[in-house]
């Protein structure tokens, strides 16, 4: 009993310093928190900080990790023919960036950016090397399964992060059904599917050229 009420203290300590730490990235930037102000904030003494990090760093991953979990789980729900038919389990990520969009720019505007970039496509790689080799015999793939899924992630991260400083001029659903056909279209050669044929989504009505700066 004991140690379930530990555990329960745990999950309730560092739920508490990610929120203030959330709270205190939309106040004051990545850059100006310190290790103080998050205990301040999450009303917590400093010494209980460090019990659960190392420093911030550490923390923002733990955010991060958290966030993904959320929505990693809808990467495996759909089949072969869900794809092919346009849908995406990235939509759910779309729909909590239009939400979220200000605390993705302002660290991907700090010190912490290329942290989070790393960090968001070693997860997505992580999980779409394990979709490929569920999906997809290992004699069938004509590359290693490890470069299409760092390939496939990081077109993936890229996106969003356009998305996200071009203050997401497409919706959620037109980004989701993008991001996953351009990755089925262009990695059909790597999966040894040549005469795989996907319809790219209808284009928006908002649609006009955009000068890439």
């Amino acid at each position: 009993m004991s140690s379930d009420i530990n555990d329960l203290r745990v999950i309730k300590t560092k739920r508490g310093l990610r929120e203030a730490f959330i709270r205190l990235l939309l106040e004051k930037g990545y850059d100006a928190i310190s290790i103080q102000d998050i205990a301040t904030e999450a009303e917590a003494a400093r010494v209980t900080f460090y019990r659960h990090y190392k420093n911030k760093e550490e923390l923002l991953i733990d955010c991060i990790d958290v966030t993904y979990e959320k929505h990693a789980r809808l990467i495996g729900q759909a089949s072969n023919q869900d794809f092919r038919q346009g849908y995406s389990p990235m939509l759910a990520v779309y729909k909590q960036l239009m939400e979220d969009g200000k605390i993705f720019r302002v660290l991907s505007n700090s010190h912490a950016g290329q942290l989070l970039t790393k960090r968001l496509i070693q997860l997505f790689a992580e999980r779409i090397q394990v979709q490929i080799e569920e999906r997809f015999p290992k004699e069938q793939l004509l590359a290693p399964v490890e470069i299409i899924a760092y390939h496939i992630a990081s077109a993936q991260i890229g996106l969003v992060n356009w998305w996200i400083e071009n203050e997401q001029p497409y919706s959620p659903e037109y980004m989701a059904q993008f991001s996953v056909w351009l990755s089925l279209a262009g990695g059909a050669r790597g999966f040894g599917l040549e005469g795989l044929s996907i319809a790219p989504p209808t284009m928006p009505e908002n649609y006009n050229v955009r000068i890439i700066e």
